[in-house]
């Protein structure tokens, strides 16, 4: 026996409509309050710049405006979650029968690493003609080392959580660990996948472009191979999405 959709409080994150999602962007546009760091419409461009950019919440509170570049559509992402070794230090085989490293010495005069050993190197991507007019006439109201979007990653969360209420948005998520209901940040960047995925379904390199748009590192030898460069990203992004 099936269940009809009156039955199904939730449905699949998956499965978010572009009616629903718009839904949510007019909602969020309504939640900051005079008090908060940012105003409505900003918010609703710092949701719409992660869902074009890929980027994770902590990525996205860190960017600023001269980390993006609008001669060339080139987005430095300065704090990427993920961490690079520095050529300063020097690591080891923790055990015998593995082989995870630990570090073995770090210059404590490092400027880079700061006697670490590893260090958030910084990442490109891109943002597309989709967003390159919002996103140009704000960055126009900052100077060079401001922050795009000075709020924090709870309160982006609280806000996402709801308007997704607020739009009468009920989805949920299975993570390995965790079982999520209504909207949350990390979704943007799923969406981004997923758009990528779904426009570029023409494409013969379709999954290494997900892998560039995201950052994604690569796994087995054969992947470097068929790496797809920024370039290659930013002249696709300039067909698919003309304004």
């Amino acid at each position: 026996m099936s269940l009809d959709s009156e039955q199904v409080a939730y449905h699949e994150a998956n499965t978010l409509t572009p009616e629903e999602y718009q839904r949510f962007l007019i909602e969020i546009e309504k939640i900051p309050t005079r008090r908060s760091p940012i105003s409505g419409k900003t918010t609703r461009l710092c949701i719409e710049f992660m869902e074009d950019t890929g980027l994770r919440v902590t990525e996205t509170i860190h960017v600023k405006k001269k980390d993006c570049d609008f001669d060339t559509r080139i987005l430095l992402v300065t704090h990427p979650k993920v961490e690079t070794k520095c050529k300063c230090s020097r690591w080891k085989n923790k055990n015998d029968y593995s082989n995870a490293k630990v570090l073995e010495y770090a210059d404590p005069k490092c400027t880079i690493c700061y006697g670490k050993g590893k260090w958030k190197k910084p990442q490109r991507t891109t943002f597309t003609p989709r967003i390159y007019k919002a996103l140009r006439e704000y960055c126009d109201t900052l100077e060079d080392d401001q922050l795009l979007f000075p709020v924090s990653r709870q309160s982006l969360w609280n806000w996402t959580k709801e308007a997704g209420y607020r739009a009468n948005i009920k989805i949920f998520q299975q993570k390995k660990d965790r079982h999520i209901k209504g909207m949350f940040v990390h979704f943007f960047r799923e969406l981004c996948s997923k758009r990528v995925k779904m426009d570029s379904k023409d494409e013969p390199y379709r999954d290494e472009l997900v892998q560039c748009k995201r950052r994604d590192s690569y796994d087995i030898m054969a992947d470097r191979y068929t790496k797809i460069d920024i370039n290659y990203l930013l002249n696709w992004e300039a067909k698919t999405y003309k304004v």
